[in-house]
């Protein structure tokens, strides 16, 4: 693999075309640096990113094509379902789109992808649990309930792993774990098939679709943006709320029977004040929004915004 001369180190894992979406009324974009408590106007580019984030190592090679080319696709692909939906498409096609774009986007998380080492070697570990099972069957129900998915362990995986004693079976999962967390970096990052494969967001996009969607509207306060994005209920994704810009945010709530396209509400002053507050909340480190909008929420909660996790 040939490698760039001058390859992206700096990896933004909100798009700045979200970002944009919420210039201030003077058509500034305004942002809150928690950590040096200031208020100024910054550019998107200077926000959100964190060095080497999506940055691969396969067989040593250092690959950042992952950001360059194909998040650079989906994030592209992701502002034209923004625009689409801001400008009045709220049909089934358009939430689609929308849904791919956000199943990439819950898992390209910062503290999600820093997540995967310790996640697959919990993961690992977990196969352990076979030497407990009766069975197959019973394995399966208790493996699935802390690692939800399709098949994660084929009856195959599970006999083989059945007919080692258990000291070579310790052996082997302490191998994967080793090349799971080498010095230097994850030498791939597990979600990059959901980044390159769409049938790799399936599972993600299904339980995204299953939702109601709601936009809502606000004609008065403006929604801020918080470096987490898309707020989810913490540790599953039981409902979603997503500010947009700063007029408009999405609300994903359980439904047994979701109606196609995307129902459209005016927000009441509590529906933004609360998400404010949330994406406040969940802020790693950065706010952008209407300058009025992160003044309040500054004076409210101080340069720590920690008092309200």
């Amino acid at each position: 693999m040939s490698v760039p001369v001058n390859p992206p180190r700096i990896h933004h894992f909100i798009p700045q075309s979200w970002i944009k979406r919420f210039e201030s009324t003077d058509g500034k974009v305004w942002s809150f640096d928690r950590h040096a408590g200031t208020i100024e106007q910054r550019s998107p580019k200077t926000l959100m990113q964190l060095f080497n984030l999506y940055t691969v190592q396969p067989s040593g090679v250092d690959d950042t094509t992952l950001e360059s080319v194909d998040l650079a696709k989906i994030d592209n692909d992701g502002a034209n379902a923004f625009g689409a939906l801001l400008n009045g498409d709220h049909s089934q096609a358009a939430k689609l789109r929308l849904a791919e774009f956000f199943a990439v986007q819950v898992m390209r998380d910062p503290d999600t992808v820093t997540a995967y080492g310790p996640k697959a070697q919990e993961f690992t570990l977990g196969l352990l649990e076979v030497f407990d099972a009766p069975d197959y069957a019973t394995f399966v129900v208790a493996f699935s309930a802390k690692f939800p998915g399709p098949e994660m362990v084929k009856q195959s995986e599970y006999n083989y792993i059945k007919s080692l004693d258990p000291l070579a079976a310790e052996q082997a999962l302490e191998l994967i774990i080793v090349s799971l967390d080498p010095k230097g970096g994850l030498p791939d990052l597990p979600f990059t098939d959901l980044v390159r494969s769409p049938s790799g967001r399936d599972v993600v996009r299904a339980h995204l679709l299953s939702f109601q969607w709601m936009l809502k509207i606000s004609s008065s306060l403006s929604f801020v943006l918080g470096d987490t994005g898309i707020l989810a209920e913490r540790g599953d994704i039981q409902k979603l709320t997503v500010p947009l810009s700063n007029t408009s945010a999405l609300y994903l709530v359980p439904s047994d029977n979701p109606t196609p396209g995307v129902l459209v509400h005016t927000a009441a002053k509590n529906d933004v004040e609360a998400l404010n507050w949330e994406s406040a909340a969940r802020a790693r480190r950065w706010l952008v929004g209407d300058k009025a909008q992160l003044v309040h929420l500054k004076d409210q909660v101080g340069k720590d915004l920690s008092v309200l996790k």
